[in-house]
């Protein structure tokens, strides 16, 4: 079966999810206590593979509990099913109602009873006491009017006068409410075909049994489809679900673990450990036995064969484990191996590139995960691959951002044989390319968990991962990207982007097109962004003003290998002004516009006339009415939305700029493309 939708309700903080669609392979997508447990928790009990059922007490909705538990038996979880074509096939066998049944829709209930649709939908209504009584007073009716052959009126009369007294007895004797069996049902219809001993006596009375036999056929039609329901729910798949509590501890002390078993079976952790000691097929009592003779020193035959026989056992497991394992995780070859020293059961581990033995508490982090995982997925399961839903939730929390997005590749590749859910707040476990796979989990504004289907929530927090997976995917495509320019800041895109059209539109030289320019977002962020972009080797040039540069930039380009005349540019090479910006490359009269636009009340006079070998020594242009807008204005100057305009009306008329500014910008494209 192949699960196509799922539904969870009345479950702690869910009221109800609605009905989610999922692929092979489905992120879960949301913000710490959104509620992304709780929905896996709840979906894994619909056919657990750790047999826990729901426990009212401890997950009905906390504030409903008083007022409504006890009113109905709430539904939980509920999951809507592909049927294979075998399985198809079977369900048809067995009940004739569901020849055109392609899937089945699944609930369970607080007390762990399923109830079952077909789709397309079937049914056949129970036989309940009235029906029979029903069916009973249709035959008395019948034999009432019963008609006998000419000279036979005498005998069937006393046929008929038999058969109403038993069939009134009968009827009497129905209880108003229970259920009705086939057998009480073939008795009446054998009771009354007893009383015909000859050929018309047989054509008279067969009639009266007609609804009888409905009946019967009816029972037969519903124990077929209560046959076909058991099949649904005996080839329900396992839903095996995972948390970090469940990582294993690679030194266990057997007394302990057995005692705490015993007297607290629910406490996170033991689930792992059981599993392994149930893979390794060993009794744990035997082996706390065992544990008293170390290492067989009793001559005891009996003792001596026992611990043979452990060793045995726990060698045969660790080779059974290594091959599994490495079939599965398809990455290094890992070796496991199982070893009792007195009261101690430990894992060792050891890989290809090192054959040296380690802890399993000693290697990563994800790997202790990864194999706690398949362990209790081998146990629970019972080896059914092809049988089995893996909720795994927050997989890979302690993993390295570049081991998380490998995980998220593993998952990809073993979501052909098992339908994977798995959920995160990690924006390198969300894969950019299958969006479609993924879905938001949020709180609602009444304070339970909702989950995205077809839109994306307006709570930001929820979006964050990914936004945040967009932004590196961003990020590694321009860090990995061609040739490189970067600039200091958004609104040097824009201008140098216009200018690169206006120079292209007049026939001359613009930048080379495989050239990106990045901003950076400030100077303060340029020697970061360089310095990855020099670990990626890749081509680039740096393109700053002037002005405000941090204390430091300049003296750590070079030791990149970026310094002026290789690699590094400023615009005031290009205007002769000490602290020039791009907008210095325009002509004031066409900067000033723009800034009137944006700024109309700004008295543009006050700034300083000089020529540009007085104005040596002074801030761009930009800075200066930056200083005039906070000085006569009280504001911020907003740089971004002059930029904006001077872009829009560069790319609008071209033809309107300068000769002297399209020859600055013209050297200055050449210089860069040289450089890169």
């Amino acid at each position: 079966m192949q699960l196509a939708e799922f539904r969870v309700q009345n479950y702690k903080i869910i009221e109800d999810t609605g009905w989610v669609p999922v692929q092979n392979l489905t992120t879960f997508v949301g913000k710490n206590e959104s509620g992304k447990s709780a929905i896996f928790r709840a979906l894994s009990k619909l056919n657990p593979s750790d047999g826990e059922g729901y426990d009212g007490l401890k997950e009905f909705p906390r504030q409903r509990y008083a007022a409504e538990i006890t009113r109905t038996d709430w539904p939980v979880a509920s999951g809507r099913f592909v049927l294979t074509p075998d399985e198809q096939r079977d369900i048809a066998a067995i009940s004739e109602l569901c020849n055109e049944v392609r899937s089945v829709e699944v609930t369970r209930h607080y007390t762990g009873t399923y109830s079952i649709t077909y789709h397309p939908d079937v049914g056949v209504d129970l036989v309940t006491p009235p029906d029979l009584i029903y069916a009973i007073e249709s035959a008395i009716e019948h034999i009432r009017n019963l008609i006998a052959p000419e000279g036979k009126g005498e005998e069937l009369g006393r046929i008929k006068e038999g058969l109403l007294a038993f069939l009134e007895e009968q009827k009497g004797a129905i209880p108003v409410e229970g259920q009705v069996h086939k057998r009480h049902i073939a008795d009446l219809i054998n009771a009354i075909k007893s009383r015909a001993n000859e050929p018309w006596q047989h054509d008279i009375l067969d009639p009266v049994t007609e609804p009888m036999y409905r009946l019967v056929r009816q029972i037969e039609i519903f124990e077929g489809l209560m046959a076909a329901n058991r099949y649904v729910i005996e080839h329900l798949p396992k839903f095996v679900y995972f948390d970090q509590y469940n990582v294993i501890e690679s030194a266990i002390h057997i007394p302990t673990f057995i005692a705490t078993l015993k007297s607290h079976p629910d406490t996170p952790g033991l689930r792992a450990t059981h599993c392994l000691f149930r893979h390794v097929n060993l009794d744990l009592d035997q082996l706390d036995r065992l544990g008293s003779h170390k290492n067989a020193v009793d001559d005891n035959p009996i003792i001596r064969r026992q611990v043979d026989e452990r060793s045995i056992l726990l060698s045969t497991a660790s080779n059974l484990m290594t091959k599994k394992f490495e079939d599965w995780w398809g990455q290094r070859k890992i070796r496991f191996r199982y070893d009792i020293d007195g009261d101690y059961f430990r894992v060792w581990v050891s890989d290809d590139l090192d054959p040296s033995e380690i802890e399993l508490e000693q290697r990563s982090a994800g790997l202790q995960y990864f194999f706690s995982f398949y362990l209790v997925f081998l146990v629970e399961s019972g080896d059914a691959y092809q049988d089995s839903i893996l909720l795994l939730d927050e997989p890979g929390l302690q993993l390295h951002p570049t081991a998380q997005q490998q995980a998220t590749r593993f998952f990809e590749r073993i979501s052909h044989q098992n339908q994977i859910f798995f959920s995160t707040h990690s924006p390198f476990m969300i894969d950019l390319d299958h969006l479609d796979r993924v879905r938001t989990v949020y709180e609602g504004e009444d304070g339970t968990t909702k989950v995205s289907v077809s839109e994306w929530p307006a709570d930001r927090d929820s979006l964050f991962p990914l936004e945040a997976a967009l932004a590196t995917r961003i990020a590694d495509r321009t860090l990995s990207g061609g040739k490189q320019l970067v600039v200091e800041d958004t609104h040097d895109l824009w201008l140098l982007q216009a200018m690169n059209y206006v120079l292209r539109s007049r026939g001359k030289t613009g930048l080379s097109p495989d050239i990106r320019i990045t901003p950076t977002g400030g100077a303060a962020n340029l020697i970061p962004l360089a310095l990855m972009m020099t670990a990626h080797k890749k081509p680039a040039a740096v393109l700053l003003s002037g002005h405000n540069i941090p204390q430091g930039v300049l003296e750590k380009l070079p030791s990149m290998h970026i310094r002026e005349g290789s690699g590094l540019l400023l615009y005031s090479s290009f205007v002769n002004r000490q602290g020039a910006g791009i907008e210095d490359l325009f002509s004031p009269e066409f900067y000033y516009r723009c800034v009137k636009d944006i700024y109309p009340d700004l008295p543009l006079g006050q700034i300083s006339e000089k020529s540009p070998v007085e104005r040596n020594e002074e801030r761009g242009i930009a800075h200066q009415i930056a200083d005039l807008v906070e000085r006569r204005q009280g504001e911020h100057f907003e740089r971004w939305r002059v930029a904006e305009l001077l872009s829009d009306r560069i790319c609008e008329s071209p033809q309107n700029l300068d000769d002297e500014t399209i020859d600055r910008f013209s050297r200055l494209f050449d210089e860069i493309n040289r450089l890169i």
